[in-house]
C-alpha cells in the first residue's frame, strides 16, 4: 500500500483533522487499517506523561489486539505508550495500566466504558477519538457505551469509519456527540 503521503484519501482525512473538523470516512476496515498509527502519530507525536491523548474504539477484542500490535510496532520508534483495554483481559491490570499513564488507548467500547466511569481516567487531553467499524459497533448494541463516552469528551478531534455514510440512523446517531462533520468518500487506489 501506498505510503501515508501519498495517500490522498489519508490526506484529506489528515488536511481535515487538522481544520478542526470531525470526519466521516467511508470504507472497509482494511482500507484504513495501516494508516492508523500514522494517524494517532500526526496528533500525538511524542510521549507526555499523565492522561491518554488518543483513543480509538474497536467492535471486538480481535480487532482491538491487530491495531495495538501494529500501532505497538510502528510507534515504538516514538516511545509512545499503548494500552489495550478489551473485554477478555485482566480489569484490574487494564486499570493500573492506565492509572500509571498512556499516551493511546485502544479497547472495546464496553469495556472502555467500564474503566472510564468505574475508575475515571483523564480525558482532559485528549486530542483524537477514534471510532472505527460504527456501523458494526451500532449493530452489536454499543450505541449507549459509545454515547457516554464521546459525551464526556473534551474538545477533540473526532474521526469515524463506517461502511456507509448516507445510512440515516448512522447519521443521527453520529450528529449527538459529533460536530462539524465532513465526510470522506475512500476511493480504491492503485498500490
Amino acid at each position: 500500500m501506498a505510503d501515508i503521503y501519498e495517500n490522498e484519501n489519508i490526506l484529506e482525512v489528515l488536511r481535515l483533522l487538522g481544520s478542526g473538523k470531525s470526519v466521516l470516512g467511508t470504507a472497509q476496515l482494511e482500507e484504513y487499517e495501516s494508516f492508523i498509527p500514522r494517524i494517532l502519530l500526526e496528533f500525538i507525536p511524542q510521549p507526555e506523561e499523565g492522561s491518554p491523548r488518543g483513543i480509538v474504539v474497536c467492535k471486538d477484542d480481535d480487532t482491538a489486539k491487530k491495531i495495538h500490535d501494529r500501532a505497538s510496532k510502528e510507534l515504538k520508534p516514538n516511545d509512545l505508550t499503548i494500552d489495550l483495554i478489551i473485554e477478555k483481559g485482566n480489569k484490574l491490570k487494564q486499570r493500573n495500566d492506565l492509572f500509571d499513564g498512556t499516551e493511546i488507548i485502544i479497547g472495546t467500547p464496553k469495556r472502555l466504558c467500564e474503566l472510564y466511569f468505574q475508575n475515571g481516567f483523564n480525558i482532559g487531553k485528549l486530542k483524537l477519538f477514534l471510532i472505527l467499524e460504527i456501523d458494526d459497533q451500532m449493530r452489536l448494541g454499543f450505541r449507549g457505551f459509545i454515547s457516554r463516552i464521546a459525551e464526556s469528551l473534551p474538545k477533540c478531534r473526532q474521526l469515524v469509519f463506517t461502511r456507509n455514510a448516507e445510512e440515516d440512523r448512522t447519521v443521527a446517531y453520529l450528529n449527538q456527540f459529533v460536530n462539524l462533520v465532513s465526510v470522506v468518500y475512500f476511493k480504491q487506489l492503485d498500490d
